[in-house]
C-alpha cells in the first residue's frame, strides 16, 4: 500500500483480487487433503445435498480395497459379501459403481462422517 495516498500497491492488489475469486468457506477448508481431492471436494460442495459422481480409476481397479485404504470398512465388506454373493458377477457392476461413486463416498465420509449411504 502507497505509504503516502493509500492506493494498493501491484502485489497487495493481486492478492485482494486472488482472494476475492476463491469463496472465504472453502480456503483452507480441506488443507489435509491432497489437492486432488481438495478440487474434487470443493466441486461436490456446491451441491452437497444431491448424489454426484466423479471419475477415479484407483477405486475402479482397486474396488474393495480402495474403500479399505479410504477408511470405510463397512463399504469394503459390502462390496466383498456382493461379489462373493454373486459368484463374482456382481464385480462388473460394483466396480463401475467404485469409480463413479467412490469419491462422492469419500466425500460423505469426510466431510459429513457417513460411514454408510
Amino acid at each position: 500500500m502507497c505509504a503516502a495516498c493509500g492506493t494498493p500497491t501491484a502485489p497487495e492488489a493481486a492478492a485482494a483480487a486472488a482472494g476475492a475469486t476463491a469463496p472465504a468457506a472453502l480456503v483452507g477448508k480441506y488443507d489435509y487433503l491432497p489437492l486432488y481431492w481438495q478440487r474434487v471436494f470443493q466441486r461436490f460442495d456446491q451441491r452437497p445435498s444431491q448424489m454426484q459422481t466423479h471419475w477415479n480409476w484407483p477405486a475402479f481397479f482397486f474396488g474393495a480395497f480402495w474403500y479399505l485404504f479410504k477408511g470405510m470398512p463397512a463399504k469394503a465388506v459390502l462390496y466383498f459379501l456382493v461379489s462373493i454373493g454373486t459368484a463374482g458377477v456382481g464385480w462388473v457392476f460394483l466396480a463401475f459403481y467404485a469409480g463413479l461413486y467412490g469419491p462422492w463416498d469419500y466425500y460423505l465420509k469426510e466431510v459429513h462422517g457417513k460411514q454408510l449411504w
